[in-house]
């Protein structure tokens, strides 16, 4: 059985959510800049627009610019599809939600690679110990 692709949510401002997601990509076309995407889990950082209280929720589109932690990372290549490693990956965003998050916040070269660290698991992180 599929697991869903949405790990957490977090509120960022009145008015925007942050989503993160892992999931499993059979590689291919990236329609959004035409590269090609390889197979493989991986994990995104999605901003929504979101008011307090409502159910509904826009995707602002073009964020990655001008607004730091939005994107998708490849953490794990693959050649077929792998449910142990969607698992781990999964698991390792469950424990480290909220630095995670701080990292997105941060969004710089040097909150990247701490991000790549913690998703690959090279490095776990007590909760809220992203760099500030």
């Amino acid at each position: 059985m599929a697991q869903p692709r949405l790990v957490h949510t977090k509120r960022i401002s009145p008015k925007e959510i942050r989503e993160l997601d892992v999931y499993y990509d059979k590689g291919g076309l990236n329609y959004f800049d035409y590269t090609t995407k390889p197979k493989g889990i991986f994990f995104s950082s999605t901003v929504y627009e979101q008011e307090e209280g409502s159910i509904w929720k826009t995707l602002k589109i073009g964020l990655g610019k001008s607004k730091p932690g939005v994107g998708y990372i490849c953490v794990v290549p693959l050649d077929a599809y792998r449910a142990k490693a969607l698992r781990q990956v999964r698991e390792r965003v469950e424990a480290h939600a909220e630095a995670i998050h701080a990292l997105c916040d941060i969004g710089d070269a040097q909150a990247l690679e701490q991000l790549k660290a913690i998703l690959s698991g090279e490095i776990t992180l007590a909760q809220g110990e992203a760099r500030a």
